[in-house]
């Protein structure tokens, strides 16, 4: 791993050095050439998928000094690219919360198992987030199957760790608070800064009690989930709304007429994007266009980013990049996606670890892979997003 390593670290922070400086859009490189994202004039958003910390990805964590950072920072440079990066945050982070959500003693960061364990039940410790923070990442959905893991306590204390972390989050909400269930985030673009939404929502809770209504559902919600998002956008100053929906069927690697069927609702509701989380393997991309003529773009699935899943779909994921920008109208739309392939290894020393595929010894089958899915013509490349930039020290 050695050598491999440090080819993943240099290639890293060569890129790294060409990361803008926060969510300004502005930065000390300057955007050339055309890979269809990062173009002059837009905002950049980066999406990853599920974040799932299997009882692997925890032991291994709890046994460094570092504890999750090695596991995720291959992809530090290539998320801080983005104006915004947002991820499916799939587990809670609820400090010393035992099975059925009750207060426990603190076992410190060591894995026991039970405070903090994997499947079925989920459960890290908040050092994930930390984690999370250091990649870059801006916003964590947390609407998800596995959101009420903990019950009621673990969701608080899952989004007290987020919120210490600096990071925001969306789908969730705190005891005693009825939403909002979206975040905003402020982005600069040609014509002026943007503020953008961001709504989370889960299709289920895995039939596990929800007293306090903690969790947007996707669908039989009321107001319906379509209508939170032209809401949204009838209010001043919210500029577009992306949904991230926690959706469709595990392992397939074809969406679902309800999946299909919110996605065009969202997208004639107003929403530029629909970027969708849960099946744990990749999902097609698609453009629609609402009846008003408006142009959005649909990510059903990116797969897992982190996990201990093995087989080739479960392993490959990909990191989509999403330019928004104002129309002729002065609205903000959404331009094509492009997406970058990633994939899980288990290296010596950094244990499970999330890498651009490019760079894995193994990678090309990943690669291969998220073509078939994602479509050749959407893929970029490390190289790619190296070469969109000039003007580095």
């Amino acid at each position: 791993m050695g050598l491999r390593r440090f080819a993943i670290l240099a290639a890293g922070l060569a890129l790294a050095a060409c990361a803008p400086t926060g969510s300004t859009g502005t930065g000390t490189c300057q955007v050339r050439g055309d890979i269809g994202v990062f173009r002059p004039g837009t905002a950049t958003f980066a999406f990853a998928g599920d974040v799932l910390p299997h009882r692997l990805i925890q032991s291994d964590a709890a046994a460094r000094a570092d504890h999750f950072t090695p596991s995720l920072a291959p992809m530090a440079p290539f998320l801080r690219r983005a104006d915004v990066a947002v991820v499916n945050l799939e587990a809670p982070t609820a400090r010393n919360v035992l099975p059925g959500g009750r207060d426990g003693a603190d076992p410190g960061t060591r894995f026991d198992n039970r405070t903090y364990a994997g499947y079925p039940q989920f459960n890290a410790h908040p050092t994930l987030v930390s984690a999370l923070a250091e990649l870059g990442v801006d916003v964590v959905q947390t609407a998800n199957n596995h959101a009420l893991d903990r019950g009621p306590l673990g969701v608080d204390r899952t989004l007290e760790a987020v919120a210490t972390a600096g990071i925001r989050a969306t789908g969730t909400v705190p005891r005693g608070q009825s939403g909002p269930w979206h975040t905003t985030v402020n982005v600069a673009m040609s014509g002026g800064r943007a503020r953008v939404a961001l709504l989370a929502c889960t299709y289920s809770v895995n039939g596990l009690p929800d007293p306090a209504r903690q969790a947007l559902r996707c669908y039989g919600n009321a107001p319906s989930v379509p209508s939170l998002i032209a809401t949204l956008l009838a209010e001043p100053g919210i500029d577009a709304v992306i949904l991230l929906p926690h959706w469709g069927v595990e392992y397939s690697a074809t969406p679902d007429a309800r999946q299909r069927n919110l996605a065009r609702a969202a997208i004639e509701a107003g929403a530029a994007a629909v970027v969708g989380a849960h099946p744990h393997v990749l999902q097609p991309i698609e453009q629609v266009i609402a009846r008003d003529g408006r142009v959005g773009y649909v990510a059903y699935s990116l797969g897992n980013f982190i996990s201990s899943q093995w087989a080739l779909p479960r392993r490959t994921g990909a990191v989509l990049y999403l330019d928004l920008r104002r129309d002729a109208q002065g609205r903000v739309v959404a331009a094509p996606p492009r997406a970058l392939p990633t994939r899980v290894e288990r290296y010596q020393g950094s244990g499970v670890t999330v890498v651009p595929a490019a760079f894995s010894a193994n990678g090309a089958a990943s690669i291969a892979h998220a073509g078939r899915i994602l479509g050749q013509g959407n893929l970029i490349t490390p190289a790619d997003l190296g070469r969109s930039v000039s003007g580095c020290d």
